[in-house]
């Protein structure tokens, strides 16, 4: 194998490495409660200070990964804490679940359904 095959060869296993980690950012997007849209938005049109006010797709283009990934696994766990906290909170949980049933009756004849 050449120097050049071997080379693209690491340059796709790279990019392969990179577009797993995009997919796993995604998913904690998600974990969040981002839906498929709203984590479209977040990659390409909201621009992040943590990322010298890029969006983090132009911040992952440019390499800064590191930074892309830090976001969104700081954000991960402050919403994991927050959820937390709620749950040992009895008044605010029956005022979601309200809520829930309430959007629920709301959506009942509609098209869109709600995922969890």
């Amino acid at each position: 194998m050449s120097p050049k095959e071997r080379e693209n060869g690491r340059d796709a296993a790279s990019a392969e490495e990179l577009h797993r980690q995009a997919a796993a950012l995604n998913h904690l997007l998600g974990e969040i409660g981002l839906s498929t849209s709203e984590q479209t938005t977040w990659w390409n049109l909201l621009a992040q200070p943590e990322l010298r006010d890029r969006t983090p797709t132009q911040a992952w283009l440019a390499g800064d990964t590191a930074a892309v990934k830090a976001l969104v696994e700081r954000w991960y766990e402050a919403s994991k804490l927050a959820a937390d906290r709620a749950s040992g909170i009895p008044e605010l949980l029956v005022t979601l679940r309200q809520k829930i049933a309430e959007l629920d009756r709301r959506l009942s004849g509609s098209s869109i359904h709600r995922s969890a």
